[in-house]
């Protein structure tokens, strides 16, 4: 063969060049299928003739290449050097760079087409190097006139074809294919170190970090990425992180998560949740949401709803919607400390940290450092006992995940209402201390508090009553309406009141002095003094 010629001694090589080492004897063939051209070899070269002139040598080959000596048949140009590649291309694909690239990648190098067949979609698998040097892998709808412009009509028949999409998360045994349905779960970038390499010391910047997101909770944040690993599809709390301040770590938290589980996380913007195309992040694993302030009804009660969400159905542009499972793990990070979002009393879906500012010398070179000690860290998790999710469905029971932080939100997420009762209340029980308790209807609160205003309604009222304070209700009786010091005079009415506990009965206030710390201490009713006030469970 001539081009045994031409030694080859690369593993790795681009079509091209594939072709132009391996393929002359192919190129040289194709020549001859040209009309009114034949061909003789003379040692080592390559004689193309125009019939009748079998002594005039026109091409002969040359260091691999073609080289045009003489007018010819194949209408090459006179002392122009061919490539076998740029042959294939003119005569067997008529000039398309493309069509005879895809032809020596697929048919003689036998190189996998990058496309597959989602029920009647055609999308192409596409590498990215992303900013951490990981690759990520992304499925992009593709035009099926485009793939017929760049590939011979063959690329349809060898094209894999699934009916549908779905999503199995697993980071140890990934599996491309369910059930004849391509599986949008990305397989695990990294590596586990053996046991005679391990060393805990060589994972001491990831322990750093997740001692300084964690602090006193660093053992549920280990369990925390351990779920994260072992167990993708377990359901976590929403895990929040505050900080007014800057330079608190949170973002290098986000982007160690990122390099740990690459495609399977996506980072995007608190519109997006609200958004009608949810293809960003619907097929994530994990989501973080940086800088976040929920300030609408619906975006809250989206975020909430996604914490727990099973199934959800896909909406991306230039695809028909197709449902997969949900197993999205949420984590979002804000400098507003306090009114990220509206979180309700009864709520046990937030986990929230304060992150304190980082003290001590910067190391500017972390994320390298966290990239080169994850095959220890997964040593560690992989080597800790399994994790027991019998206690809630999120892994962690409400008890554990409660912080003062989170208390702080849920009281700055009342209503205007809500806060203004409680002032209120609160004055009006301090200057009637010798009654053991107040009941009134919402009629009473109106007339009482807000006959000046036309802001609050009474069914309004009733509603914050019931639901944010969660006053007890009393059977049907007659009372007196909120009631004062010395007050058996005033006539009772009839009804179902509500019940306010005086926190204030029989205090003695001597002076001015500790009447301002009484108030002081009681501006706050605790939901447990008002009334019954019972946590939902999962």
């Amino acid at each position: 063969m001539i081009e045994d010629l031409i030694p080859i001694s690369v593993t790795e090589i681009n079509p091209v060049d594939y072709y132009n080492q391996k393929h002359i004897q192919e190129a040289f063939e194709i020549m001859l299928k040209v009309k009114g051209v034949k061909a003789v070899s003379i040692d080592a070269l390559t004689v193309y003739v125009n019939k009748g002139d079998n002594e005039k040598r026109m091409i002969v080959l040359e260091n691999g290449n073609f080289v045009v000596k003489m007018k010819n048949a194949l209408n090459l140009e006179v002392d122009k050097v061919y490539s076998p590649f740029m042959i294939l291309q003119k005569f067997k694909f008529k000039d398309s760079f493309m069509h005879a690239k895809s032809y020596v990648e697929n048919d003689l190098m036998h190189n996998e087409y990058p496309f597959v067949r989602i029920g009647t979609k055609y999308f192409k698998t596409i590498s990215k190097i992303d900013r951490y040097g990981i690759n990520r892998t992304e499925l992009v709808y593709w035009d099926k006139l485009t793939i017929a412009e760049d590939y011979p009509k063959s690329v349809f028949e060898v094209i894999q074809k699934y009916d549908d999409f779905t999503i199995n998360p697993d980071n140890k045994s990934h599996s491309p294919v369910i059930n004849n349905n391509y599986n949008l779960y990305s397989p695990f970038e990294h590596e586990i170190c053996s046991e005679e390499n391990y060393d805990e010391l060589n994972w001491y910047w990831i322990k750093t970090l997740i001692e300084h997101i964690f602090g006193d909770q660093y053992e549920l944040g280990i369990t925390y990425l351990k779920v994260l690993y072992d167990l993708p599809k377990q359901s976590l709390p929403i895990l929040v992180l505050i900080s007014e301040e800057r330079s608190t770590g949170k973002t290098t938290f986000v982007d160690f998560l990122n390099i740990l589980f690459g495609a399977n996380m996506v980072l995007i913007n608190p519109q997006d949740i609200t958004n009608q195309f949810n293809g960003s992040y619907a097929d994530k694993n994990i989501i973080a949401i940086e800088e976040s302030r929920f300030e609408s009804v619906q975006s809250t009660e989206k975020l909430k709803n996604l914490a727990t969400q099973k199934e959800i159905l896909v909406n991306s542009k230039n695809i028909r919607q197709y449902s997969i499972p949900f197993y999205g793990k949420l984590i979002i990070t804000s400098n507003d400390e306090t009114k990220f979002s509206s979180v309700e009393s009864p709520e046990i879906r937030y986990w929230v940290r304060k992150i304190p500012s980082l003290q001590g010398k910067a190391n500017h070179n972390i994320l390298k450092d966290l990239k080169r000690e994850i095959p220890q860290f997964l040593y560690y998790l992989n080597s800790l006992p399994n994790i027991d999710t019998s206690k809630s469905r999120m892994v962690f029971d409400a008890a554990e995940i409660k912080t003062k932080e989170l208390e702080t939100v849920k009281k700055e997420s009342r209503t205007g209402l809500c806060k203004d009762l409680e002032i209120h209340l609160n004055d009006f029980a301090l200057e009637n201390t010798s009654v053991k308790e107040f009941k009134f209807i919402a009629k009473h609160i109106k007339e009482r508090f807000f006959t000046r205003t036309e802001k609050y309604e009474i069914n309004f009222i009733n509603k914050t009553l019931r639901n944010e304070l969660k006053l007890e209700i009393g059977k049907m009786q007659r009372f007196v309406p909120l009631e004062e010091n010395n007050s058996v005079h005033i006539s009772k009415v009839s009804g179902t009141p509500f019940i306010f506990p005086n926190k204030y009965y029989n205090l003695k206030i001597e002076d001015e002095k500790q009447q301002s710390t009484a108030i002081t201490e009681g501006v706050s009713y605790e939901a447990e003094i008002l009334g019954k006030n019972k946590e939902n469970s999962f």
